[in-house]
C-alpha cells in the first residue's frame, strides 16, 4: 500500500492520535471513540488495525521508537586493552550525546514529538505489563553498550555496582528531561541548553570522573 492509500492513513491518523490521547490522559482514562474522533476515523478501525484498545497503545509506542535515530555506537570489544578502553570512553560519550538529542529535541519540537516524549516517559517510570517486553526490547541495545562501557573501564565491578554506575549516568539525562523547565528557571536561560553537546561533554566527563578512569584525564 502508498502512503496515499486510505487505509494506510487512517491508520497512521489513529496512531498519531493515539500518542496525543494517551498522552494527554494516560491509558485508562482514554477511550477508542475519543481517539477515533481525533483522528477523524471510524471507531471500528481500531479492532481491525490493531485488535482493540491495547493493541493500538502498543502500535503507538512502537511507532514512536522507529521514527526515533537509530543510535548504533560501537561496542567495546571486552579486551580491557589501552585501544578498548579510549573506545569504551568515546562510545559512553557518544551514547550521552545521543539520548541528550533525543530527548532534548523532542521537548522542544512538536506537539506530536511533545507527546510521544512524555508517553515514552510515563511507560518507562510505569512500565504496563502488556508492554513491558516491547520497552525492554527498545532499551535493551544501548544499555547493552553503556554496560560494556562500564564493564571495560571497570572490570572489577560486580554485575549490580555496574547496573548502579549506569543508572548515575541515565540519571543526569533524565534530570534535564523530566525538569528542562526548572533548571531554564534556575539559571535564568529560556533557551538552556544553547548547545547540548557541551552538556552532553560535561555529563560524560563528570560520569567518567565517577568512574575513576584515570587516563580520561591525563595529568589531573
Amino acid at each position: 500500500m502508498t502512503q496515499h492509500d486510505p487505509e494506510t492513513s487512517s491508520r497512521t491518523r489513529l496512531i498519531e492520535a493515539a500518542i496525543l490521547c494517551f498522552a494527554e490522559k494516560g491509558f485508562d482514562a482514554t477511550g477508542i471513540r475519543e481517539i477515533a474522533q481525533r483522528a477523524k476515523a471510524n471507531s471500528a478501525l481500531v479492532q481491525y488495525h490493531f485488535g482493540g484498545k491495547t493493541g493500538l497503545y502498543a502500535e503507538a509506542l512502537r511507532h514512536i521508537f522507529r521514527s526515533r535515530p537509530e543510535m548504533a555506537p560501537p561496542m567495546p570489544a571486552g579486551t580491557g586493552g589501552p585501544e578498548d578502553r579510549r573506545l569504551a570512553m568515546a562510545t559512553l560519550g557518544e551514547i550521552v550525546e545521543g539520548l541528550m538529542d533525543e530527548l532534548l529535541a523532542c521537548a522542544d519540537g512538536t506537539e506530536l514529538d511533545r507527546a510521544s516524549l512524555l508517553l515514552v516517559t510515563r511507560e518507562l517510570q510505569s512500565p504496563r505489563q502488556d508492554v513491558a517486553d516491547l520497552i525492554l526490547e527498545h532499551l535493551r541495545p544501548t544499555m547493552d553498550r553503556l554496560l560494556a562501557c562500564i564493564r571495560v573501564l571497570r572490570p572489577d565491578l560486580e554485575t549490580l555496582q555496574a547496573h548502579e554506575y549506569m543508572n548515575s549516568i541515565l540519571a543526569q539525562v533524565v534530570h534535564l528531561h523530566n525538569n528542562l523547565k526548572l533548571v531554564r528557571l534556575i539559571r535564568k536561560e529560556p533557551d538552556y541548553p544553547q548547545d547540548f553537546k557541551a552538556v552532553a561533554r560535561h555529563i560524560t566527563e563528570f560520569s567518567l570522573r565517577g568512574l575513576a578512569v584515570p587516563e580520561a584525564f591525563p595529568g589531573a
